[in-house]
């Protein structure tokens, strides 16, 4: 049975954003994407000395919630995460949870005119999603720039590594959904 992926915002996210995610889940998985309830942030993963909220606690949420078998649940905030040991994390996922989550937090850049920007962010949205996705489904870090699973640590390299999956990552992936 095919998986299905729900997407639930937590706290206020755009409209317009979490389409372009469930767009791009859709067309890059070929999975069946809806938006779910808007949810509540951990106020328990808030770090007042960093000023951000640990992103575990946002997956184990999204597990409490999950109905096994087919089902995987994408996360989206406009909180900023880090990880232990990291300054930030762009997301974080668990293959044993078949959860995911990502911030858009870091994804605005000052930089683009308005109507550019939002289709800039509406794309790293994506991007993240993607890969964070990837993650559930078991796939590592990719040693090639241009591959989705590229670890990025910077907007550039987000926007260079871009949606698709190199050609090793695409068949892990296509191995990975027939089970």
């Amino acid at each position: 049975m095919t998986p299905e992926v729900t997407i639930h915002p937590f706290e206020k996210i755009a409209g317009h954003l979490l389409n372009a995610v469930r767009a791009a889940i859709e067309e890059r998985f070929g999975l069946q994407a809806a938006i779910g309830e808007e949810l509540a942030a951990p106020s328990q993963a808030y770090s007042r000395e960093r000023g951000q909220y640990l992103s575990s606690p946002f997956l184990d949420l999204l597990a409490e919630r999950a109905r096994g078998g087919n089902q995987i649940l994408l996360g989206v905030t406009a909180v900023d995460l880090y990880a232990p040991e990291l300054n930030f994390v762009f997301g974080e996922a668990s293959s044993a949870g078949r959860v995911a989550v990502f911030s858009i937090a870091r994804l605005y850049s000052m930089t683009s005119a308005e109507q550019d920007r939002e289709k800039t962010v509406e794309r790293r949205a994506g991007a993240e999603a993607i890969h964070e996705l990837g993650h559930v489904f078991n796939l590592s870090h990719c040693s090639r720039r241009d591959c989705v699973m590229w670890f990025s640590n910077t907007l550039a390299e987000t926007d260079r590594k871009g949606t698709r999956f190199c050609p090793q990552h695409f068949q892990e992936l296509r191995q990975a959904m027939r089970r």
